[in-house]
């Protein structure tokens, strides 16, 4: 499958965070080239229901401590064309937003109220021509899929649940067993 355009949402608990407090956060991070990404500028979807929350758009990607459905989770989605095989590609868009959940944990202004336990996160194809929500592109995803959480998960259990509404984009919610801290999933993903 030669899908560029995806990412990967790692579920948190952060109820105590109001999402406006991201907006000097992510300022900061542009004035101080806190990722390796051309960050750009900061967006406020607040208004919107269960939708992106407050974004950190770069050139090659955008970031946000995104809201859908009501469940918050660091997200990360690729714009351009990446390299390496399908598993590989996944796994570079999940080091970029376990690095942003590194920062935002660590973040003095958020006081420790971020908390990613590591062990629930769902991917998505954000190109519906490439990826359809079908059983022949999950078919075609699913081995790659596998590589990338046997690598991310390092044989612990997990299970996959594909999106079943067609209309929505083709993503698969993932939750394996116990929690795992963000800097071994980093060391995993190197």
């Amino acid at each position: 499958m030669d899908l560029h355009k995806l990412g990967v949402k790692f579920f948190v608990d952060a109820d105590g965070i109001d999402v406006l407090e991201l907006i000097p956060m992510y300022h900061r991070w542009i004035q101080q080239h806190a990722l390796d990404d051309l960050l750009i500028d900061v967006a406020d979807y607040s208004h919107v229901p269960a939708g992106p929350g407050i974004m950190l758009i770069a050139h090659e990607g955008n970031y946000a401590l995104d809201e859908t459905d009501h469940e918050r989770g660091v997200l990360y989605y690729s714009k351009h064309r990446l390299d390496g095989e399908l598993s590989d590609r996944v796994a570079h868009v999940a080091r970029k937003a376990l690095k942003a959940a590194q920062l935002m944990s660590a973040d003095t202004e958020l006081a420790g109220a971020l908390k990613l336990p590591g062990n629930r996160l769902q991917f998505f194809a954000n190109d519906r021509l490439v990826a359809p929500n079908t059983d022949t592109a999950y078919a075609e995803l699913e081995p790659a899929l596998k590589s990338f959480l046997d690598r991310l998960y390092a044989g612990a259990r997990y299970t996959l649940a594909r999106e079943p509404d067609p209309r929505e984009r083709l993503s698969v919610r993932v939750q394996a067993e116990g929690e795992v801290p963000v800097q071994t999933l980093l060391e995993r993903l190197s």
